[in-house]
């Protein structure tokens, strides 16, 4: 509530603050035009004085004896001047060195009145400051002549300056006497509603027995009787709901499913030690419902939209485990939704046995389907007649050929994944130096890379790096991620393979500068028929195994293969071989 009081000092302060600035300021601005329209009339009548009494009355040559005689001096508060018609000063006597040139000047020359404030010019003491100046021409004998008045603007500035500060003061002392006036009357207004306030954060703490103290009969008081009486009612229901939560929770707690009850909000209200254990987050309390929805795979919208005798339902993975999750809605007395339940269920064995199952299935009849197509549809084109014409023949017995060949080369890689998954050590193991297979890897890819106009950089080791492996298993992992740099990268690019030995393993880096895998792709590449541009990869030939099967005799030849790259910025793959044990000889 101090807030409040504080706002209303503020905003009266602020009132009083703007209607005196406002008031101060035109009051400085009409003392200003007054005091400049009395300097332009006493300027214009000395002016008039000095015409009529020196410039009209005698010959020029006798100006400056007769200017000391007729018309006070420069000593006084305001100067005259006599100029010729470009400005030059010709009496009095000691302001014939001065140069008179500002607006009043200039506008008198061209003819006119002139009238300046602010001009700076050094006084007869040679020092400067600031003039208020009128000037006029005049004519004697044909010629013309400049009368110019000057005085000084020091004794306005200060009179103005005098006004500033008592308006200022005056406004200092508006803005001590508000703030104290309305300080008292604040606190009259905000004192019981601070009170009241903290009464009522002691209700919130659940103090729901504390009854308040009614002070007054007016609505503040009738305030204070309502949280009385609102107390009271709390007390009643919160013991009620204590008895039905422990009885909730009790059911809840035994048993094996997963249960989350979230309010109409998104809040939860409910969670048992099961759905703890299912859903792998570690802040379960505070996890809102938008955001379990999101990773349980169910539509925000949907769920909102449900009606109490439908539910939705969906599968996730988590981890490594599958999980079936049901939400429903629950109403209240009035028929409205005021929150959902959420019911977990680990079908973990059934749905990985399924998964792998729909998955193989779905990858082997989707690769299959497009070279059968594109075969069925030449060969039905050949027995309409195309076969009697030659070169329609041949090339569509060149595309039935080419599907035909890719066919094959997908059901050899899944024959080859079903050898590795069923004889993962039957390789035929020997010792053999690791640098060998790969010059041999990189002779095999460097006719692809030569059409490409690509350079393959091998940086050689010195010495030997002697390892036990399958020569031909790890010379077909160093083919297929080599033919795979060369694939997907542009031409006139580079492609590097360096070898680097540690204390325990031989490494190989292949580095090319292609298209790159984005970061939400890596963790899946080496899933068997998984592509990043799956429009691309089959468009260069690719079956969706390759990765697939050099991650298999990696790790069957208890090696290891990783990768790291960013989109548009190439890739980087890199094989970890075991040392030969000292033991072994090559």
């Amino acid at each position: 509530m101090a807030s409040i009081r504080i706002k209303m000092v503020s905003i009266c302060a602020m009132v009083v603050l703007i209607v005196m600035s406002v008031s101060g300021s035109i009051m400085l601005i009409n003392v200003r035009n007054t005091e400049i329209d009395n300097s332009r009339i006493q300027l214009m009548d000395r002016a008039r004085q000095v015409n009529e009494q020196i410039v009209q009355s005698f010959p020029p040559a006798e100006w400056i004896d007769e200017f000391d005689r007729h018309i006070p001096g420069g000593v006084h508060d305001i100067q005259g001047v006599v100029l010729d018609e470009i400005g030059v000063p010709i009496a009095p006597m000691e302001l014939r060195s001065f140069s008179f040139s500002d607006q009043a000047v200039i506008a008198a020359i061209t003819g006119g009145t002139g009238f300046s404030i602010g001009t700076r010019a050094p006084d007869l003491n040679g020092i400067e400051q600031e003039w208020i100046a009128f000037a006029m021409p005049v004519e004697r004998d044909d010629t013309l002549y400049i009368v110019y008045t000057r005085m000084s603007a020091r004794a306005m500035n200060d009179n103005l300056s005098q006004l500033t500060a008592s308006i200022v003061m005056m406004v200092l002392i508006a803005l001590i006497i508000t703030v104290i006036l309305w300080s008292v009357f604040a606190n009259t207004l905000t004192g019981p509603i601070v009170g009241l306030t903290r009464q009522a954060k002691d209700m919130a703490q659940g103090h729901l027995d504390k009854e308040m103290v009614v002070q007054s009969r007016d609505e503040i008081g009738q305030l204070t009787e309502s949280f009385n009486h609102m107390a009271k009612e709390l007390s009643i229901l919160v013991k009620t709901l204590a008895l039905e939560k422990n009885k909730h929770e009790a059911v809840l707690h035994n048993m094996t499913d997963g249960v989350l009850a979230y309010d109409a909000s998104g809040h939860i209200t409910h969670a048992n030690a099961a759905a703890a254990s299912l859903l792998p987050f570690d802040d379960l309390e505070n996890k809102p419902l938008s955001g379990l929805l999101e990773q349980l795979h169910l539509n925000m919208k949907e769920v909102q939209a449900l009606n109490p005798e439908h539910v939705l339902e969906s599968t996730i993975a988590s981890g490594d485990r599958y999980i079936t999750a049901t939400c429903s809605p629950y109403t209240n007395q009035g028929g409205v939704v005021d929150g959902f339940v959420i019911v977990l269920q680990d079908i973990t064995k059934h749905a990985r046995l399924d998964n792998m199952r729909r998955e193989f299935v779905a990858n082997v009849s989707h690769e299959l389907r497009t070279p059968l197509s594109s075969i069925c549809s030449y060969a039905e084109t050949l027995l309409a007649g195309a076969v009697d014409e030659p070169e329609i023949a041949k090339d569509f017995l060149t595309v039935i050929d080419a599907e035909a060949k890719r066919m094959s080369l997908l059901v050899t890689d899944l024959l080859e994944l079903s050898h590795l998954d069923d004889n993962p050590t039957d390789m035929g193991v020997e010792v053999m130096d690791l640098i060998v297979i790969a010059k041999m890897a990189l002779k095999q890819c460097r006719v692809a890379a030569t059409e490409k106009k690509q350079q393959i950089i091998f940086n050689e080791p010195d010495e030997p790096f002697f390892i036990e492996a399958a020569p031909n298993r790890i010379n077909q992992v160093l083919v297929n991620i080599i033919s795979n740099s060369i694939k997907y990268s542009p031409g006139d690019t580079t492609i590097t393979v360096a070898m680097e030995e540690s204390e325990r393993y031989y490494r190989i880096f292949i580095k090319d500068e292609g298209m790159g895998i984005a970061k939400e792709h890596i963790n899946r590449i080496f899933e068997r028929f998984y592509r990043v541009d799956k429009a691309r990869s089959r468009g260069l030939g690719g079956t969706g195994l390759g990765l697939a099967i050099a991650k298999e005799i990696m790790e069957a030849q208890g090696g290891r293969i990783t990768v790291s790259s960013e989109a548009g910025r190439g890739t980087l793959m890199v094989l970890r071989f075991n040392k030969l044990d000292e033991g072994v000889q090559p």
